[in-house]
């Protein structure tokens, strides 16, 4: 029973072989593709059949396609050496423009042939290709959050915090968990004192902690004006 399986699935291999080559030998991708069918319908596995196909529609555009076969031959676990369908696989993914993922790929393909000087060539074209578009990448987003912080508008209002709270912050060691106490009692002395520094501008932005090189940390680095103040302002030197 055994040899007639074995005898059916070597005729089976010969006769999706033969069709294989019926395909090489056709000029007419369309006939090519009919053949190299034929050859898949016999052999769903035949490693040979489906890199064709995918170098088939590569040729015709259809990438996807093409990166489908290719994965076919490597899930049929029946290639050793991956490096042709790696390096196939890498350019159709480099035609879909996805760079970093032919980069993988053509990596994957090295480690089964290191000193192959086209796929060496190919990776480098591709290592450029996503070095630039990181750059640029930064590069933009450098730009964009520069355009952001010199168009937005300059804060310049004076809304100080209340008189109890900045005596918290004076006062009170504990004031970023107790801000809102209201058995804080404020000394007519220490109430002067908060008035005069508002009066007097010495609470403002310029003396914020949040401040920073004219920008207010807190404000996700909107610009603000150094006499300004608003309520979430907490006295730098208290």
């Amino acid at each position: 029973m055994n040899s007639i399986k074995e005898t059916a699935k070597r005729e089976t291999t010969t006769a999706s072989q033969k069709f294989v080559q019926m395909g090489d030998r056709e000029t007419d991708p369309d006939k090519k593709e009919h053949y190299y069918k034929m050859a898949l319908e016999l052999e769903p596995k035949n490693v040979s059949a489906l890199n064709k196909m995918g170098l088939l529609f590569y040729q015709k555009g259809d990438l996807r396609e093409a990166i489908r076969f290719f994965d076919a031959v490597v899930d049929s676990g029946k290639v050793r050496n991956l490096y042709p369908i790696y390096f196939n696989k890498s350019i159709a993914l480099k035609a879909l423009k996805e760079y970093e993922a032919a980069l993988n790929y053509i990596s994957k393909a090295l480690q089964y042939s290191s000193g192959n000087l086209e796929a060496q060539e190919l990776k480098r074209e591709l290592q450029d290709i996503v070095d630039e578009k990181y750059r640029r990448q930064a590069e933009r987003e450098k730009q964009a959050e520069y355009a952001g912080v010199k168009s937005e508008k300059t804060y310049r209002s004076w809304n100080p915090p209340t008189i109890s709270v900045l005596a918290n912050m004076m006062y009170y060691k504990d004031w970023h968990a107790y801000k809102h106490r209201s058995d804080f009692e404020i000394t007519d002395a220490q109430k002067q004192k908060i008035v005069a520094k508002l009066e007097n501008k010495e609470f403002c932005c310029a003396t914020c902690n949040y401040y920073t090189n004219g920008a207010c940390r807190k404000r996700k680095r909107i610009h603000v004006g150094a006499k300004a103040i608003c309520k979430a302002f907490q006295p730098g030197n208290r």
